[in-house]
């Protein structure tokens, strides 16, 4: 999505993935369309800290498509290679993390379902179950999306079977075991999802929020604009996440 209109304003690119025909790099393709500026595309792992030091040397700004990287490679080449990386390296390392994104949250005074840590292994999850209720979602701290690393937990019984699930059961290496934490069930009519940026001045805009509808935990479709019965959801939203991007 980045490198098509990138394309279209003769901005040139540099690819990091770790598929050679990935999908950015087939639309910026320095070899089928040869410029004497272009340079190369990486094929190498968002974790890899050597490709991260190559990318970095060819670029004058480093951007991310998700947050699941090596942010100590991120911080490191920042301050070695002079190069700007935006988000900061600061700000994907809360991202990565689910249970600090809700402590940042909850300290800028932005709504949330309760929540808590989730340790000691069965009766952890039993604990967290005392406390929301069932049923409750059981969360994986990290590597979490598109409905991974998430599991509703419905009962007491279900406590070892959830630990399983994420990675995180009894019979996992501790270092490798994934760090949990639980979530208070929350009814909802639907999900309505607003896109906030922020330049570098300082300047804060949003773009008109949509409905999201997703399937098997995967968004499926989009209604943008949000239809008419949710209008006023539309202009409270756009104001309220406005204000609180200013506050970041």
């Amino acid at each position: 999505m980045l490198a098509y209109p990138a394309s279209l304003l003769n901005i040139d690119l540099v690819i990091l993935d770790p598929l050679p025909n990935a999908p950015a790099k087939q639309v910026l393709n320095p070899i089928a369309k040869p410029n004497p500026n272009s340079i190369p595309h990486i094929d190498g792992s968002f974790s890899d800290s050597k490709a991260i030091s190559q990318l970095a040397s060819q670029v004058d700004i480093l951007t991310v498509e998700i947050e699941h990287v090596n942010v100590d490679a991120l911080e490191e080449t920042q301050k070695s290679q002079k190069v700007d990386v935006q988000p900061a390296p600061s700000t994907l390392r809360t991202i990565q993390d689910k249970y600090l994104q809700k402590e940042w949250l909850s300290g800028h005074s932005i709504p949330v379902a309760p929540y808590l840590v989730v340790e000691g292994g069965e009766a952890g999850v039993k604990e967290a179950g005392e406390k929301l209720g069932y049923p409750f979602m059981l969360k994986s701290r990290t590597l979490a999306y598109d409905g991974r690393g998430n599991h509703v937990v419905k009962s007491a019984e279900e406590a070892t079977s959830s630990l399983e699930a994420l990675g995180a059961g009894p019979n996992i290496d501790s270092s490798s075991r994934r760090t949990l934490y639980a979530e208070k069930w929350i009814p909802f009519d639907k999900e309505i999802a607003v896109m906030v940026v922020r330049g570098k001045n300082g300047e804060v805009r949003s773009y008109p929020p949509v409905e999201t509808v997703h399937r098997d935990s995967i968004c499926h479709l989009v209604f943008a604009p949000l239809r008419a019965e949710d209008a006023k959801v539309s202009r409270f939203l756009s104001r309220r996440w406005t204000r609180y991007s200013m506050c970041v």
